[in-house]
């Protein structure tokens, strides 16, 4: 019993556990709608991840297993895995066929990969800190997003439907625009049907739209995004430079 406790406490056997069921994962993913030996693996390790949740639990009991914040998303992630695994009963039990749909709920586990990442901690408090400082103005990002795109839905709905045929529309090609990502196609959409002024029109307000949201706006989230980041990092570099400093200052008085 103390083996199989000490396997399923150790960090390194499980991360090589989970990077298996991945490759596992992965590969099952060329031919989805099949079950066979693949599929019997990526169960056995739905049950093997399982057992290391009752195996934790018992080690450091619930209120210690369910206070650390990954034991709570292992969990999860195995509670999703799990009815998956009925689907090697597909033949047998009546009305599983159903329960293929599951069969996604098995790719949940490689998130579990992200308990290994070095360092991850203070990776996603770093992002939680660019959330936060970039937050209005992503906000006001979005607000534009959506008065653009209601209002090119009333002036080019009827001529180019395919991008601005209605708000919903409006807001994904409005939000490509933004990317740069095919911002051209519209406003040459456009100019095929609507004629010599429309085209001459609709080429200076796409390109003004790109130029408020894509150039300035979406580079005005990503350096607050990114300067956030770095202020983590550079707050630590200061607090050991001032530890520094402060004791070369002891130094120095001894000295005298």
């Amino acid at each position: 019993m103390e083996l199989v406790k000490r396997f399923f406490t150790n960090d390194h056997i499980m991360l090589v556990l989970v990077l298996i069921n991945t490759g596992i994962i992965f590969i099952s993913g060329f031919s989805p709608y099949q079950g066979g030996i693949l599929l019997g693996l990526d169960c056995f390790f739905t049950l093997l991840f399982a057992v290391e949740a009752i195996v934790k639990i018992q080690v450091y009991g619930i209120s210690g297993y369910w206070s650390e914040g990954w034991n709570r998303l292992d969990l999860i992630l195995v509670l999703l895995a799990l009815p998956s695994c009925i689907n090697i009963f597909g033949d047998i039990l009546p009305g599983t066929g159903v329960l293929l749909s599951l069969r996604t709920m098995r790719a949940f586990k490689s998130f579990r990969l992200l308990k290994f990442v070095p360092h991850i901690i203070s990776l996603l408090n770093g992002i939680k800190m660019a959330f936060k400082a970039s937050f209005i103005v992503t906000i006001g990002l979005v607000v534009m997003l959506l008065t653009c795109s209601i209002i090119t839905t009333f002036l080019f709905g009827s001529i180019a439907p395919q991008f601005f045929g209605n708000p919903a529309l409006s807001i994904y090609s409005i939000f490509r625009l933004f990317t740069i990502e095919g911002w051209y196609e519209m406003p040459e959409a456009i100019a095929i049907k609507g004629g010599t002024a429309m085209a001459v029109f609709a080429r200076i307000y796409f390109s003004i739209l790109l130029f408020m949201g894509g150039i300035i706006g979406m580079s005005l989230v990503n350096s607050i995004f990114v300067d956030a980041m770095a202020a983590d990092n550079n707050d630590e570099v200061l607090d050991k430079l001032n530890q520094l400093e402060k004791k070369l200052d002891k130094i120095e008085k001894e000295l005298k």
